[in-house]
């Protein structure tokens, strides 16, 4: 586990991995510059996985791909040695592609896609990551949706009192309600990868694994436009091959409401509230009535006590990086252990 301190709320970190950061200073040049991704990660492979994931949504970008071509761009030889050379240019990062199905020569992937991957120096201002205060910041997720009618009924309440969500949504399901994904975003939630059915990952293996997720992004894709930034395996297991495999940050809990076994909102309610505290994860489900009911009074709650109720990505900083799996603000860890 990585050694972190929390001082007054704010969240330091005693090395530049992932959330918490020393912040590098500088300014971006504004003409172009040829730089190395060694130059670009500090040499940290984590950073390096990050560019390549952000590589893969530009490329579906840039051509308009459809739903079916998700899979080839993970097939995309992307940059893997620290030596390699990108360009820094006015609009993004410049790379050259090897021959590829695509047939795209070059992608430009834009700054604000950078935000957390690539060291501080090297982005303009506006796309800086700088150390933020959690100690009233909250993330609520819930997993296994969409649900036609429990997620939209959610929304409705994230709506009600100005509160986001990160929803980890089970693949299969996203390929039958695309709509409540679309309206999941359209709130200013976010969507991350849950599995197409939701297997243990531990018990089909790396191949399997990297099947479950890709698929999963596959539906995602076609229902959004955009591919998740993380995954949620189910039941939190993830051995360290799957997860240097899938080259997605993952994303873990450090409160767990319960409400998969009580199927009770005012234990819910209870589990939550005694549990929770600043820079918190909280694990629930949309597909559970007694969830969604209970998550009025949660939020409620929450606020009442100065809490703010933000998406992953606002609690990370957007600093969350591949091979690393984040069970809070001030807690992640290599992933396998």
């Amino acid at each position: 586990m990585v050694k972190i301190g929390k001082v007054l709320g704010v969240l330091v970190a005693t090395v530049a991995l992932g959330v918490g950061s020393v912040p590098v200073t500088g300014q971006a040049k504004s003409t172009n510059k040829t730089v190395t991704f060694g130059q670009l990660t500090n040499k940290n492979t984590h950073r390096l996985a990050a560019i390549r994931q952000a590589a893969r949504q530009e490329i579906l970008t840039t051509t308009k791909a459809k739903s079916s071509r998700v899979a080839a761009v993970y097939q995309v030889k992307l940059p893997t040695h620290m030596t390699k050379t990108a360009t820094l240019t006015k609009s993004g990062l410049r790379m050259n592609l090897l021959k590829n199905s695509f047939k795209v020569k070059q992608i430009t992937i834009p700054y604000a896609q950078l935000k957390g991957k690539v060291l501080n120096r090297y982005l303009p201002k506006a796309n800086r990551t700088s150390t933020i205060k959690t100690s009233k910041l909250v993330a609520l997720t819930f997993d296994d949706g969409p649900d036609p009618t429990l997620t939209s009924r959610l929304l409705k309440t994230l709506k009600k009192y100005h509160a986001h969500a990160t929803f980890f949504e089970v693949g299969q399901s996203v390929s039958r309600y695309p709509k409540i994904s679309r309206a999941v975003l359209a709130g200013g939630n976010e969507i991350g990868n849950h599995s197409w059915n939701h297997p243990n990952f531990n018990s089909i293996g790396t191949a399997q694994t990297v099947s479950q997720v890709t698929r999963t992004n596959r539906a995602i894709y076609q229902a959004t436009g955009t591919l998740p930034q993380y995954v949620r395996p189910p039941y939190g297991n993830i051995t360290a091959a799957e997860g240097r495999a899938i080259e997605q940050p993952i994303i873990r809990w450090s409160v767990d409401s319960r409400d998969w076994a009580y199927l009770n909102s005012s234990k819910d309610i209870n589990e939550v509230m005694h549990d929770t505290h600043g820079g918190d994860i909280i694990l629930m489900h949309d597909i559970h009535a007694q969830s969604v009911a209970a998550a009025p009074t949660i939020i409620k709650r929450l606020q009442a006590k100065g809490y703010k109720l933000v998406t992953v990505s606002q609690l990370l900083n957007s600093q969350a990086l591949p091979g690393l799996q984040y069970f809070g603000a001030h807690d992640y860890r290599t992933v396998g252990k």
